[in-house]
């Protein structure tokens, strides 16, 4: 004896696949876009996990490029650091100062460097610089690389379920202004029988 899936009806259902006589194609076509809809927030976490992933990749790849041309030299302030800057690094309180440094070895550079606040003239500091010997960036630390990462997949998973619900809107007003015209065409053939109205031969002429 044939036993019955209950577990499949809904499903069946969303996609127009259970036969239903009461049941118009714009409806069995409204039910499958409305599940692509409901489907697509899980297509785009997969497409964001992948962007995110290639992303992170990028830019390891790319710093650790960059790293292979930064050295960190040791430098000497040529005079006393100025006021203490209204942001810190790291919770700790800093001023700018003009430090002295070589690299390479027979190359002397002068520059304006971050130094701890107070810290007086002569005094050591550590520097970035390329290979140069010209101040650089620091390297760019793991969680900005993270951060960069999970902005970009963020903005993906935005950008296709916003898209997806655009293309279903669109389809969806398709499909509905197919059935109004299609209701209008059935009408305009029943209204006459329905409310008794005779319909008017073609070439009668009125009595």
């Amino acid at each position: 004896m044939f036993e019955a899936h209950p577990e499949r009806g809904p499903l069946r259902r969303l996609l127009g696949r259970r036969s239903n006589e009461l049941r118009r194609a714009a409806d069995r076509a409204r039910s499958r876009w409305l599940v692509v809809f409901a489907f697509s927030p899980f297509i785009a976490v997969l497409c964001a996990i992948a962007i995110g992933t290639a992303v992170w990749n990028t830019e390891v790849r790319a710093a650790r490029a960059e790293a292979l041309h930064l050295h960190q030299v040791s430098a000497k302030t040529v005079g006393e650091a100025d006021r203490a800057l209204p942001a810190g690094v790291n919770n700790v309180q800093v001023a700018t100062a003009r430090a002295a440094w070589q690299y390479p070895a027979s190359q002397r550079h002068t520059d304006t460097v971050l130094v701890p606040a107070g810290t007086a003239g002569g005094g050591t500091v550590m520097v970035w610089v390329d290979d140069a010997g010209r101040k650089a960036p620091a390297p760019r630390p793991y969680g900005e690389l993270a951060s960069t990462a999970v902005a970009a997949g963020a903005a993906a998973f935005g950008v296709l379920v916003l898209s997806a619900g655009g293309v279903v809107w669109l389809r969806l007003r398709r499909v509905e202004a197919r059935s109004l015209a299609g209701w209008d065409r059935e009408w305009d053939l029943v209204e006459p029988r329905w409310s008794g109205r005779l319909r008017r031969e073609p070439g009668a002429e009125d009595d």
